[in-house]
């Protein structure tokens, strides 16, 4: 049997929002994957020296960036203090994503589905016209569409995982000892 490769709109949204929505949790349902079964070495291996994002950072980061774009430029408002308060950790340090280390996988997969579930019920009910009205958010030099928020957090999120995918079979190999030499 052949199989049938398309693209469907999530229900309850708009159809031109909800395909854009089911490309988003397509990503997310990839990312998922990518990372089940990951043990608390491989979420926090930050590469053979030491300098490289961890998976869980990365994790972390993903599900920062989904609500920052959510509530900071879609709805032009700061984070509410039940989201801030799956956030312990600011977005940067030093010019580099915040170290987020021995955090479980169970509690990276329960933020972002939480914060998933947030974007989803937020956008709902959205019309097309406000999916394509500008915002201007505060303290940038900017103008956002929720439809562009949109396409960059599946491309944000689709470039993770791929970093996440790398450093798996990286560290696959570095912990099998295929791979000692640090590149």
């Amino acid at each position: 049997m052949r199989e049938i490769l398309g693209m469907e709109a999530l229900p309850d949204y708009e159809p031109e929002i909800g395909r854009w929505l089911w490309a988003l949790e397509q990503v997310r349902h990839r990312t998922l994957q990518l990372i089940d079964g990951f043990n608390q070495e491989l979420l926090d291996w930050e590469g053979p020296t030491g300098c490289e994002n961890a998976p869980g950072s990365l994790l972390y980061h993903i599900a920062l960036v989904e609500m920052s774009w959510l509530f900071m430029d879609i709805l032009e408002q700061e984070l509410p203090g039940s989201v801030q308060a799956n956030f312990p950790h600011p977005m940067a340090t030093g010019g580099r994503i915040t170290r987020v280390l021995s955090v479980p996988a169970e509690e990276h997969v329960g933020r972002l589905t939480q914060c998933r579930s947030v974007f989803l019920k937020t956008l709902q009910g959205m019309t097309r016209n406000d999916w394509r009205r500008l915002r201007k958010p505060k303290d940038t030099n900017y103008e956002v569409t929720p439809a562009w928020a949109v396409f960059h957090l599946i491309e944000h999120e689709a470039g993770h995982a791929a970093q996440i995918s790398a450093s798996k079979e990286r560290a696959r190999r570095f912990f099998a000892g295929e791979q000692r030499d640090h590149t």
